[in-house]
């Protein structure tokens, strides 16, 4: 059976589910497409070419990333299937897995990652407004009403203005002390990851499970923190909304913010766009300066040992 597999018969379920996919995503395309303009005709609005566009190509898209992963996954499954039927304790050896992703694969995984691409350059090219959910949500409310609250009030308001101000603060010290717990929470898994004599290399099931019997409890406690502030920032909103109401009665709109000239700067949507492309060519430095000296291999070749050793394909 596995050599049969082997072979090659295993690529028609792989075609079916293909040929599947196509005939589903072209499906359901038509319809979401036909459903959004009948929707848009009841409520006397036109459709959006923008809309539409985007649905298109997420339908693709979406379509396109299952094809790559049933050939990933059969692929994997041949050289599995090859290897064990040839008597091989680790058949994905880094000749073997580099010869079928430069092979077979390369061709759909480049037109995968320029799809990608392709789906960046159309959000921008077509833009669709966003609709901002209706929340009835105590924390959005206050969350919007927040920012109205003036600097000064009244003196009928004084007390209302005292009882936000300090759940306000209370807030703010519970997130703080979150914050840092997590931090030391971050700091406790870093230093017991550098001990080595907690990875003698000796039991490796052993040792993954006392890694987890010494860091899982802490991370429950965390999780379990920041669940209670939660529930606790609900419990404040619903405190803080009735003195809102009354403090931004009659106030329209958020209370203008005025930044200095170095804040105006940092705040800036250029600065902020200068930012993200200096970091992407850096990123992109980075991995250019890695293929030259010869680091793709090695994280290549780790990335194989991962994936056959510790999640066990192999």
């Amino acid at each position: 059976m596995n050599k049969l597999l082997a072979t090659g018969a295993f690529a028609a379920p792989i075609i079916a589910l293909i040929i599947l996919v196509v005939l589903l995503t072209a499906a359901i395309t038509v319809y979401s497409v036909l459903r959004y303009i009948v929707k848009a005709k009841d409520k006397n609005v036109p459709p959006s070419a923008n809309v539409i566009v985007r649905m298109v190509f997420g339908a693709v898209m979406s379509a396109y990333t299952i094809i790559v992963g049933a050939l990933v996954i059969w692929q994997v499954l041949d050289i599995y299937l090859s290897g064990t039927s040839q008597g091989l304790t680790s058949p994905f050896t880094y000749e073997l897995v580099s010869e079928r992703v430069s092979g077979i694969l390369a061709v759909p995984l480049w037109i995968w990652i320029g799809l990608i691409f392709v789906g960046l350059i159309l959000w921008e090219i077509f833009p669709v407004a966003e609709k901002r959910a209706g929340i009835s949500d105590e924390r959005y409310l206050l969350y919007r009403l927040q920012k109205r609250i003036p600097d000064e009030v009244g003196e009928e308001l004084k007390e209302s203005f005292g009882i936000v101000k300090k759940e306000q603060s209370v807030l703010k010290k519970l997130r703080i002390a979150l914050y840092v717990f997590a931090a030391l929470y971050v700091v406790y898994i870093i230093i017991y990851m550098c001990i080595p004599s907690n990875f003698p290399n000796v039991n490796k099931t052993g040792e993954v499970l006392k890694a987890a019997a010494f860091l899982l409890p802490v991370a429950a406690v965390v999780y379990a923190a920041g669940c209670a502030y939660v529930v606790y920032l609900k419990r404040s909103a619903k405190r803080q909304l009735p003195h809102v109401k009354a403090i931004t009665k009659g106030i329209k709109g958020p209370q203008p913010v005025v930044y200095g000239e170095v804040a105006a700067v940092v705040h800036s949507k250029y600065f902020i766009l200068a930012i993200r492309i200096a970091l992407a060519c850096l990123g992109v430095a980075f991995v250019i300066a890695g293929c030259f000296n010869g680091s793709i291999m090695e994280v290549f070749n780790k990335a194989i040992r991962i994936c056959t050793e510790c999640i066990g394909l192999g």
